[in-house]
């Protein structure tokens, strides 16, 4: 019925920036969705960012993504987090009118050139001799394409579960996809996660006066190199921060018996987040804790909805209630939507390339919850690599295959398909030993040029992007050549003027100092910032790029294609077995071959070195 370079398989944060990204590369390209409105939808937390999170934005703005302006245009607050603390783990985090953010996104994608949507269930992929050549829906409509790439979030055979009772569904009042299932079975091996979300309480019931205040911070703050300061920060809502109370712990732990999670013949089967745990789960695990912090969030600026963070639950619906009610604030509080918690199927990721490509299916590529995945920001980074290798794909051209020593999607992806997957897999700034080179504000200066040579980005972006760099670069430079005023000098205890370079290494010497003795260009304050972060951690920085260097190096070393693995000895059997199936190219990706261990590339460096290939 319709023939297309790329179909992209779902709406949400993965499937829009897959179908965004290969619309940009030329790409003639459909969305398939179970429902137009709820393309770009916010089902969960109503926030885009966050630890590790804010880091995954600022790489999608800047490949040319959508999620950093979606967040800038719609936000409802915005804070940096870790402030205290380093750079490394400094980022921002933004609340968003859901509604508004899902207009938006919605907006982008059907007005983008060469991107068609339908509103159709796809039942089954079109596989011959293990490669993709399309989907059929629901309605018998078959779509061609020379790639396909599935985000089809927590709707395989979705279970949704509310105490003891539960129905079929991916999200609440939406179908679950029943037979897609079956189709990949065939080729990959499936597993079962559970992810939840908490009731959504009536904002004109709850008592602000017994919370405390958690307003956003007052400067213009921002994710996308292309939002400009148009004073909107300055109009702001307030959150508020409650907790749970011992006796809320009781009536939890009294009501475990109707817990789908822990009930007798437990009705819920797949793992849950380990680092977004429900309710439950916290005052079971954390017993010594006598109170858990809940924070208060609007979810926009014409609804009374409000968004509980931090109180995930499948309870039944009485004992959410009950629950809700034994906390400050809250204690006549009005539920307009229970909690509930969703089951569903995914895909084993150690079966995919670092192209989110499958190995078993040519052209078939996979992003989002459907790899194990959980949270907005972690599924927009794998369909934006996903859509992208798609487009490259149908053009003939080299992949992009980012690393975690260049990219912290690239540290999310090479997670996923090396390390095996227990529990939905949530990016942490812990998780990229790298984390200090790839901060949320030189994002730009990382992938913004690669960006551009691909298509991803226009003249006009690039041009802006090198205009900040420069301006970065400008500060740089003047505080090389010049020293601090010697007022300044004296009133810091200095015996004479130094560098202005050795000056703002001081610990002592922030932003607001520069600002304050007219140091700076008050209106440069955000480039100012990055210069600041690039000369105090010079050393730092500068040992960091060092050793990524020489393991770029040491991994990028050529497997000839004629070395014959049997040859080698010391192998393990299973060892020389898999090195044989995947005929890795390098020594990066034979390290990365699920079930090589160290030991094994020892010893294929040490063939390659004493044999001169």
């Amino acid at each position: 019925m319709g023939l297309y370079d790329v179909i992209v398989i779902g709406g949400g944060h993965a499937g829009v920036e897959a179908a965004l990204a290969s619309a940009r590369l030329g790409c003639k390209t459909l969305m398939l969705t179970l429902s137009i409105e709820n393309i770009g939808l916010m089902p969960c937390n109503p926030s885009i960012g966050g630890p590790a999170k804010g880091q995954i934005v600022g790489e999608i703005d800047a490949l040319g993504g959508i999620m950093g302006s979606a967040a800038d245009a719609t936000h409802i607050q915005l804070k940096v987090l870790n402030r205290s603390r380093g750079p490394a783990v400094q980022c921002l985090r933004s609340q968003n009118d859901k509604f508004d953010y899902n207009a938006y996104v919605r907006q982008a994608v059907l007005s983008a050139p060469g991107l068609d949507v339908k509103q159709e269930e796809v039942q089954r992929l079109l596989i011959e001799n293990n490669r993709i050549h399309g989907v059929v829906s629901k309605l018998g409509h078959a779509y061609q394409a020379t790639c396909v790439v599935m985000t089809t979030g927590t709707f395989l055979k979705g279970l949704m579960h509310v105490g003891l009772s539960h129905h079929v569904g991916g999200r609440l009042d939406e179908p679950s996809s029943e037979t897609l299932s079956e189709d990949l079975s065939l080729y990959f091996k499936l597993g079962r996660l559970k992810t939840g979300t908490p009731p959504r309480l009536d904002a004109q019931t709850i008592d602000y006066q017994q919370m405390s205040l958690q307003p956003g911070d007052p400067e213009f703050l921002h994710f996308s190199f292309r939002t400009e300061n148009n004073q909107a920060f300055q109009n702001q809502l307030p959150c508020y921060l409650t907790r749970t109370t011992s006796k809320t712990h009781e009536i939890i732990l009294a009501n475990l018996d109707r817990s789908p999670m822990y009930a007798e013949g437990k009705k819920i089967k797949g793992l849950g987040p380990r680092y977004c745990p429900s309710i439950e789960d916290k005052v079971v695990r954390f017993k010594d804790k006598d109170h858990h912090q809940i924070f208060i969030e609007p979810e926009g600026r014409k609804t009374n909805s409000i968004y509980p963070q931090g109180l995930n639950t499948s309870l039944p619906a009485d004992v959410q209630l009950d629950l809700l009610r034994s906390m400050p604030g809250l204690s006549e509080v009005e539920v307009l939507r229970y909690g509930y918690a969703v089951e569903y199927d995914f895909v084993y990721p150690d079966q995919l390339w670092p192209t989110l490509e499958t190995k078993r299916i040519s052209g078939l590529f996979l992003a989002g919850q459907i790899n194990g995945t959980s949270g907005y920001e972690e599924a927009a980074g794998q369909g934006l690599v996903a859509g992208i290798n798609a487009g490259l794909k149908v053009c003939k051209r080299p992949p992009l295959i980012l690393t975690r020593e260049t990219t912290f999607i690239g540290t999310l992806i090479d997670d996923l398909i090396t390390k095996p997957i227990l529990e939905p897999y949530r990016m942490l700034t812990s998780r990229s030993e790298y984390r200090l080179l790839l901060r949320q504000d030189n994002a730009t200066h990382r992938l913004s040029e690669i960006g551009f040579s691909l298509g991803l980005l226009s003249l006009d972006d690039i041009t802006r992007i090198r205009d900040q760099h420069q301006r970065v670069a400008g500060y740089l430079q003047k505080w090389k050549k010049t020293s601090v005023p010697s007022s300044v000098a004296k009133e810091f205890g200095l015996a004479q003027p130094i560098p202005m370079a050795h000056f703002v290494k001081r610990p002592d010497v922030t932003l607001e100092v520069l600002t304050t003795h007219d140091l700076v260009f008050k209106p440069d304050a955000e480039f100012v910032q990055k210069a600041l972060v690039e000369l105090k951690y010079e050393g730092y920085i500068q040992k960091q790029a060092q050793e990524i260097q020489k393991m770029i190096a040491y991994e990028s070393r050529p497997i000839p294609k004629t070395l014959d693995f049997d040859q080698i000895k010391g192998l393990k059997t299973e060892s020389r077995h898999r090195f044989k199936q995947y005929q890795p190219a390098t020594l990066y990706e034979a390290k990365r071959i699920a079930g090589i261990n160290p030991a094994d590339i020892v010893v294929l460096m040490a063939y390659l070195q004493k044999t001169g290939l």
